[in-house]
């Protein structure tokens, strides 16, 4: 994932496909743990919880992964239901963070 492809042998058993599974999830996650952070970012930056759903951005971000899996011989179905699944865990959690640093209001007054 280092942005080179690297040419591999074919396993020839469960093992070697796990094993490579497994290292393939020591790069993933914590891409994916980066990822959560642009949402922590973004939650801070926000000023108001509809701004944290944004279709038009969604469909950007499926369309460029789309491409992407074409480009590297993926298919595209695939890695946009990912995609789709993981932005909507995403987005809960951007949701769940902008609503703790949101205080609770009335009419635009702060509760006491």
């Amino acid at each position: 994932m280092s942005g080179t492809t690297e040419v591999q042998s074919q396993p020839q058993t469960m093992h070697e496909v796990r094993e490579r599974v497994d290292a393939l999830d020591r790069e993933l996650v914590p891409l994916l743990v980066q990822r959560a952070q642009c949402m922590v970012e973004a939650a801070r930056i926000k000023q108001h919880a509809h701004q944290v759903r944004d279709e038009a951005r969604i469909e950007a971000v499926v369309q460029h992964v789309r491409a992407l899996a074409v480009q590297h011989q993926g298919d595209p179905d695939l890695i946009e239901v990912l995609y789709r699944s993981m932005m909507e865990h995403y987005i809960a959690y951007e949701m769940q963070l902008f609503a703790r640093k949101t205080p609770c209001t009335d009419a635009g007054r702060e509760r006491s």
